[in-house]
């Protein structure tokens, strides 16, 4: 079980004080679930990890005496399901990780707590656990020091993003990461970004290399496998604090543990997200979409859903090859104070052409308690006070040791590929010296989208389409591109051929003289 949700000292001396009570040992009646026998084995297994001294709970579970005071507490939590902190909903997927304690389990702390929380014989009570302080996998080949990290005595959470190159003589791989804050007592969590060029650039890579969250184990990869770190890597951080009364400081270290001999299977990262997004004020459930498409055979090993404070709710859905649909992973109540990832018991096989949709939805408004200023419109970036949209997984190739470097081409050919025949337009447009590839998604009935890639194609927009229409073989619509090369409001017509053949023009809307984009392309025929 990790650790309750970090409260405010006020918030926490109100619902606690309500639910700590004086107690005195009770004898156990024939036939009581006790403390001894039946919820120290619990315990030991889910909770104290987080639940002891030194840790980031807020009380520690290991003894009768330390748990006996809280068990009003305890089973409010466990029966509501708000411990262990787990998200997924348990009707899509199956995880290695899943948290959550059985509804035996729960039943049984549950008569615990009703028959006055017992302690039983002495006898009964299993050895406790034990734990290794300090590095939990050894000492590592490479410990990464951030930039000390000043907390302020009072205020809102806080949210450093310090950021750092990695100081490596040679490209390595490697088998494990660990991550350590120096201060756990008001640390939430810390989420580092590997970052491959420029951030802001057309080819930059972003994903996740490593997260320490409460209850949140090193990251070991299977035997063999491992993800490569490079020399000069720029490395991005999310960190979260909670400042609580005296001023704190911290100094988070990452540990790189390098695997030896020849890398059997590279794990890579794959992201379907969005940075072209305005959340209005004051909207309770506003849509940001995402999408990631396999352009080779892929098994998935990991999800990571990263959002903000106004994040409520994600999900990410299989297309596959011939239409079948399938939900991965649905986080129907996200929360950003928990950063989980999700990792499926068997991997789950994309083959080419399977498109990943995320799609999350965010509640800028006044009934969002954790929201900063509902008043103003949130757009991306890397302070919690902005917003992110990320479906990040981890992968392997299926076939060959590493997954074949994707281009635009290659990812804009294959999510073409996942759309029903005749629906989807692959064309190009010279918005600049270099010509955009575009697809339009464009069935003669529902709703159709244009799909711009972004960073170099590591990340694919869809952008509503408006006022769909055909006419035989001719379409029209009206979209928005947000963001780079071409950003504006455009009126879209054009043909496609008996030989599938696409030829049309974009033209700018609001200008007295638009500028005029001709583009050509191929339908999936």
């Amino acid at each position: 079980m990790a650790a309750m949700r970090r409260l405010t000292f006020a918030a926490s001396s109100l619902i606690l004080g309500v639910l700590f009570v004086s107690w005195r040992p009770i004898a156990a009646a024939p036939g009581d679930v006790t403390f001894n026998r039946d919820i120290a084995p619990i315990f030991y297994a889910r909770c104290v990890s987080c639940h002891r001294a030194g840790e980031v709970a807020p009380m520690p579970l290991l003894t009768y005496q330390d748990a006996r005071p809280w068990a009003r507490a305890i089973k409010l939590k466990v029966t509501s399901r708000q411990m262990p902190p787990w998200f997924a909903d348990p009707a899509f997927g199956s995880f290695a990780n899943d948290p959550r304690l059985s509804d035996s389990e729960i039943s049984r702390i549950g008569q615990w707590v009703d028959a006055g929380a017992p302690q039983g014989d002495v006898k009964d009570l299993p050895a406790p656990p034990r734990f290794t302080e300090g590095w939990q996998l050894g000492d590592p080949d490479h410990i990464i020091e951030l930039p000390e990290v000043q907390i302020p005595a009072e205020g809102s959470d806080f949210f450093p993003t310090p950021s750092l190159t990695l100081d490596l003589k040679e490209d390595r791989w490697i088998r494990a990461i660990e991550i350590r804050p120096s201060n756990r007592e008001v640390t939430h969590h810390s989420v580092i970004f590997s970052v491959t060029g420029n951030p802001l650039a057309s080819g930059a890579a972003f994903d996740v290399l490593g997260v320490w969250a409460v209850g949140t184990p090193p990251t070991i990869y299977p035997e063999g496998s491992g993800r490569w770190v490079r020399r000069g890597q720029m490395l991005r951080t999310n960190l979260h604090y909670h400042p609580n009364g005296k001023p704190q400081t911290d100094r988070t270290r990452i540990g790189l543990y390098f695997g030896s001999g020849e890398l059997k299977k590279e794990v890579a990262a794959g992201v379907a997200g969005n940075v072209f997004f305005t959340i209005p004020p004051n909207a309770a459930n506003h849509e940001v979409r995402g999408t990631y498409v396999a352009d080779q055979d892929i098994n998935i090993v990991s999800f990571f859903p990263h959002m903000h404070l106004r994040g409520k709710d994600m999900i990410l859905t299989a297309t596959y090859p011939g239409g079948r649909q399938e939900t991965l992973l649905n986080v129907p109540s996200y929360d950003f104070n928990w950063q989980l990832f999700y990792r499926p018991r068997a991997g789950v096989a994309l083959p080419r052409g399977t498109r990943l949709d995320v799609v999350a939805h965010y509640d800028n408004s006044l009934a969002n308690t954790h929201n900063p200023d509902p008043a103003r419109p949130i757009r991306f970036g890397e302070a919690s006070s902005a917003e992110m949209m990320f479906g990040m997984f981890e992968f392997t190739a299926e076939d060959g040791v590493s997954p074949v470097r994707s281009t635009d081409r290659s990812r804009l050919e294959a999510l073409q590929l996942s759309f029903a025949a005749g629906t989807a337009l692959l064309v190009e447009v010279p918005f600049a010296a270099r010509p955009s590839l575009l697809v339009f998604h464009l069935p003669r009935s529902g709703e159709g989208r244009m799909y711009v890639p972004a960073f170099g194609g590591n990340l694919i927009t869809p952008a509503p389409i408006q006022e769909l229409a055909w006419n035989a073989n001719v379409f029209q619509f009206n979209t928005a591109l947000v963001g780079g090369a071409g950003a504006g409001f455009y009126t879209v017509t054009g043909t496609v051929g008996e030989d599938g053949t696409v030829r049309g023009e974009m033209r700018r809307r609001g200008n007295a003289q638009p500028p005029l984009y001709q583009f050509t392309g191929t339908t999936n025929k």
